[in-house]
């Protein structure tokens, strides 16, 4: 009777794991890196937009994710590190500094690359 007990125990067991879908990156997947944004467009023509900008998400890859910011002077990244797939990283616009489809490149480990295109009073 024990055995099974513990049969059917382990049968449930397996039964739940398979309908949770059995973890891993779920995210998105680890050969395919999406962002929640694909571009930001701040201020007006001529106007430079000065304060926070928007919060952009990363998904899929392989994390940790390395950004780079093409233009410093006039916008900064709260972090140069996403940890894990579906954090997100924040812009801050400062300086005043007008730009036309500067990127933050977003880079995985496995070198899978993703982009935002930033314009600022264009």
């Amino acid at each position: 009777m024990k055995r099974i007990l513990a049969t059917l125990s382990l049968a449930a067991l397996a039964l739940s794991l398979a309908s949770c879908g059995g973890g891993g990156n779920e995210s998105g997947p680890a050969d395919q890196m999406y962002l929640s944004l694909n571009s930001v467009t701040v201020g007006a023509k001529g106007i430079c937009y000065v304060g926070d900008g928007p919060e952009v998400h990363v998904y899929g890859g392989t994390p940790p994710y390395k950004l780079a910011n093409s233009v410093p002077q006039g916008m900064k990244l709260n972090k140069t590190v996403v940890q894990n797939s579906g954090d997100s990283f924040s812009i801050t616009f400062t300086n005043g500094i007008c730009m036309d489809t500067m990127p933050i490149t977003v880079e995985d480990q496995q070198g899978l690359l993703a982009r935002v295109d930033v314009s600022n009073g264009v």
